[in-house]
């Protein structure tokens, strides 16, 4: 199940050349598609080992195979290997792997995050895993089962991260975020660790307070250990964070990063549906993204996250707060969205699945999104990003980072997922998207592109 994709003579440069598109600047290549799957892929996500650069881990999931599937660069992004987590099934009725996640430690070791109902039915039980490897050429152990699921009925949506700070208590630690709903359909959020590389996990520990419908986790790792969680509490229409400074033992009090209109879509709670994905509700998401940097803004904590109301989508919205989770911008303090990286000159564009990433080199924090500048109908999306070198206050005008548009409006489209990916180092982001330019061969495809800051800053 191996194969590479690689970047040919578009492999010279990072970026080879940038024009402008209906005001919006558009980066041209080297983009690979990394899956090169028949059937749909979705939900990419991605990672950056915090002690080289040039090695990245990336996931899916591959829908046709029933399977989680690998991506896996050792020079930057140029190229990519792949394979199964777990392996395809003959039949795709029997387990449904999905909602990967990908974490790298300071030791290079590599893992791999992922749900599993078996069998796939709506009232199957779901369990979290995760699977490890010492590095980007072996070979994945068999997936360890995070937590028994007990008296709970459903563990979903995990997220994944590790302690990669020298200066923390507890670099190395393994943790993984998830909601898990009881038999009477209450929903908590929960998180646990591992100190022993992912071989054995304690016994999960309830972040949230209160909130009937929760779901979405992230994780941020500030420097010294600090661990945040953030959330979407649909019940009270809200995303919500926490944090723990004990390495994930005990959590404090919930804080609110970001409230929203009551959207009157009942099967969608704080989502709403867009005609550029219009099989899918399109949720806030919230992504945890701490400065471990140790520069001029090292500690402050960034919720990013898709603003949304009444009226429609809002676009890429940042709550910022300082590391005890006092709000700095956004929400909170303007009972509003704070809407940040979007283009000015294209007002009525819709920009949706926003993803973001602190640069830990530099402190830069990266957002990413789909992006419908361009397109009248509003069907027609770019994956592009902004960058924010001043602790958030402003952003770059975005850039496209798919030189094709992708269209989930059209006959034979599935969707995009529930999230895309980003990671950044070295003063280079790897956006990482799902794309239909190839719908009529391969249906949905995973890509990614690398975009230098040097290049975006001089061209945006």
């Amino acid at each position: 199940m191996r194969g590479r994709v690689a970047l040919g003579l578009l492999a010279v440069t990072a970026i080879v050349s940038v024009t402008q598109a209906g005001g919006t600047t558009q980066v041209a290549g080297p983009e690979v598609d990394v899956s090169n799957l028949t059937g749909p892929q979705t939900n990419p996500t991605i990672t950056v080992d915090p002690r080289n650069p040039s090695v990245l881990l990336a996931g899916s999931n591959s829908v046709p195979e029933g399977a989680q599937r690998y991506y896996s660069s050792t020079d930057g992004g140029v190229t990519w290997t792949s394979g199964t987590v777990t392996p395809p099934v003959a039949n795709v009725l029997a387990t449904c792997p999905s909602d990967p996640g990908v974490a790298i430690d300071r030791s290079g070791r590599q893992f791999f995050s992922f749900d599993r109902v078996t069998p796939c039915r709506s009232d199957a039980p779901s369990r979290i895993y995760v699977a490890m490897r010492d590095g980007p050429t072996e070979a994945w152990s068999a997936p360890v089962l995070v937590a028994p699921l007990g008296s709970a009925r459903v563990d979903d949506k995990p997220a994944i991260a590790v302690d990669t700070s020298p200066s923390s208590p507890h670099v190395g630690r393994v943790y993984v975020a998830w909601a898990r709903v009881s038999r009477l359909i209450v929903y908590s959020i929960v998180l646990s660790h591992s100190d022993d590389q992912g071989r054995t996990w304690s016994r999960p520990v309830k972040v949230n307070r209160g909130g009937d419908e929760l779901n979405y986790a992230s994780i941020g790792i500030a420097r010294n250990g600090t661990v945040y969680v953030g959330w979407t509490d649909s019940s009270r229409y809200s995303v919500l964070i926490a944090r723990s400074t004990d390495g994930g033992v005990h959590f404090g009090a919930e804080h609110r990063a970001a409230g929203f209109s009551l959207i009157p879509i009942p099967h969608c709670g704080i989502g709403i549906v867009l005609r550029a994905d219009p099989h899918s509700c399109i949720q806030a998401n919230p992504t945890v993204s701490v400065d471990a940097s140790g520069g001029r803004f090292s500690g402050r904590v960034y919720v990013s996250y898709t603003g949304t109301a009444y009226t429609g989508i809002q676009g890429p919205a940042l709550t910022t707060f300082d590391s005890r989770l006092r709000p700095l911008s956004g929400s909170p303090l303007r009972g509003e969205h704070r809407i940040v990286a979007r283009n000015p000159v294209l007002r009525h564009a819709v920009q949706f699945w926003v993803q973001s990433a602190v640069d830990q080199t530099s402190g830069d924090l990266w957002m990413c999104f789909y992006d419908t500048a361009g397109d009248p109908k509003q069907t027609v999306v770019h994956y592009s990003c902004s960058v924010s070198r001043d602790g958030g206050r402003t952003f770059t005008r975005p850039i496209r980072a798919a030189s094709a548009g992708s269209d989930e409006s059209q006959p034979g489209a599935s969707q995009y997922g529930y999230y895309q990916g980003l990671a950044a180092a070295d003063g280079v982001a790897h956006p990482m998207w799902t794309d239909t330019r190839r719908l009529a061969d391969l249906q949905e495809e995973i890509y990614t592109n690398r975009i230098s800051r040097a290049d975006f800053l001089r061209r945006s």
